[in-house]
């Protein structure tokens, strides 16, 4: 289950970061591979402050990649929570089927209901409060999740 919560953390913040932070994507494997190895021991646990890069004060800037990435690994656990006894429980299959590499031989999968996209923009908004941002940049990100999975397939 790790292995596969991984791999949907991975496809989340992927497209998030392409969506959000396009210029960041050259850096987006290592920072998954930090990510990763953070959350299982491998090295001290980062906390956004410590993502600074730049050369001198007038340079630094803070990268989004880690917190999307912590973002994306709390929304998905906070929604399989959320749907694990709900008629919707089937959502967590179908997120994971809109995310690319998770398809099955190619096969497009249906497009999420009104109902879904409310449940998983109710989720992403609240996960994205809890990392204390803004009111304003929690639906930012909520929205770009449900632009994330209703997106069309990448060739």
């Amino acid at each position: 289950m790790a292995e596969e919560t991984d791999q949907v953390v991975a496809s989340l913040g992927r497209g998030l970061v392409l969506y959000l932070a396009p210029e960041e994507l050259p850096l987006y494997p290592s920072l998954l591979s930090e990510f990763h190895g953070g959350k299982r021991g491998r090295g001290r646990k980062r906390s956004s402050d410590d993502q600074l890069l730049g050369f001198g004060a007038a340079e630094a800037m803070t990268m989004i990649t880690p917190v999307i990435l912590t973002f994306s690994r709390g929304f998905w656990e906070a929604l399989i929570e959320e749907t694990a006894g709900d008629p919707m429980r089937r959502l967590a299959d179908c997120v994971r089927a809109h995310l690319p590499g998770h398809d099955e031989a190619g096969r497009v999968p249906p497009p999420l209901t009104p109902e879904q996209l409310q449940l998983v923009r109710t989720v992403a908004e609240r996960e994205a409060r809890q990392l204390d941002l803004s009111e304003k940049r929690a639906r930012l990100l909520a929205d770009a999740m449900v632009g994330v999975l209703t997106a069309p397939p990448a060739p």
